[in-house]
């Protein structure tokens, strides 16, 4: 089984309790996550809205240290490679959730480079120096522009979840190259402020971007707990929509409560499973791995 995960806070909440990506008591640990023949885990390093300039960077950093500190302790978690993926280890990709990690300083986009990170998101919620997220009514501004033709030039993908309607139609101005949306579900499905609508998601399958499956309860049916069957609804709507080579997984594990079916990535298997008994193989396995696995192939 092999598995491509476009999201988890786990960087986050180990830099706070001060656990390690090894071993902890979150959704995600490279010791519950071996299950799988073949793992890709994107691992974000998220600032939140109360933190910017030189705290927010800051906090990036260390949080970029425990991912280092996996590595160098363990060699069953390495630095994911697009074209040469390990079996029997965890693949981290390190991206970004808050472009507020840049301090407001476009020259840091290229030690973010050196430093490995291959997905970008230009915000969360609120507001920042690039964009206007979901809480917000600003759109895209002119440092944001300017951030996005860097991104791009170093080949940093660039992450449109958390992005208010104003600042992805902005986006889509500028942007030259494919982008994604980590994890973000269908607003025709569950209209809740952070899911995609028809036309978004139109616009990503056009681009040949990645939507992840957000796996977060309040954007699957707004209510607490939600079930395989009503995560198969947003599936089966952007397949509606032609977005077969699209989808992909974000599970939002330790970042948000999960679906009690879903509560940590040791449970996976079980949704692997349930797909296989409402889509052909060939599908499952592009949403959960082939479609990421390409993309990152064709756009690393």
């Amino acid at each position: 089984m092999r598995h491509f995960d476009l999201h988890c806070d786990t960087l986050c909440r180990c830099a706070a309790s001060k656990e390690t990506l090894l071993q902890n008591e979150g959704a995600v640990s490279v010791e519950r996550g071996l299950i799988f023949d073949c793992w890709v885990q994107a691992f974000a390093a998220f600032i939140g809205d109360s933190h910017r300039g030189e705290e927010a960077y800051q906090d990036f950093l260390s949080q970029v240290a425990v991912l280092r500190e996996a590595m160098e302790s363990s060699e069953k978690i390495v630095a994911y490679d697009p074209h040469h993926l390990q079996e029997g280890v965890c693949n981290a990709m390190l991206t970004v959730e808050n472009g507020a990690a840049l301090g407001g300083k476009l020259e840091r986009i290229e030690e973010f480079a050196r430093l490995g990170v291959k997905v970008f998101s230009l915000v969360w919620n609120g507001e920042n120096e690039l964009a206007g997220g979901v809480e917000s009514e600003t759109g895209l501004t002119e440092f944001g522009r300017k951030a996005v033709r860097e991104l791009e030039a170093h080949h940093m993908v660039v992450d449109v979840s958390h992005l208010n309607t104003m600042s992805f139609w902005d986006l889509c101005e500028v942007a030259e190259r494919p982008f994604i949306a980590t994890h973000s579900n269908c607003f025709e499905i569950c209209p809740h402020k952070r899911n995609l609508d028809d036309l978004q998601i139109q616009e990503i399958i056009r681009r040949k971007g990645l939507i992840g499956i957000n796996f977060f309860p309040i954007f699957i049916n707004g209510e607490s707990d939600a079930s395989f069957q009503e995560i198969r609804r947003h599936i089966r709507h952007i397949l509606s929509l032609g977005g077969e080579d699209v989808l992909a997984v974000g599970s939002d594990f330790d970042g948000a409560a999960m679906p009690s079916k879903l509560e940590r990535i040791d449970k996976i298997p079980d949704w692997h499973q349930n797909l296989l008994k409402h889509f052909e193989p060939e599908l499952v396995e592009k949403i959960t791995f082939g479609n990421a696995q390409r993309f990152f192939e064709e756009n690393l």
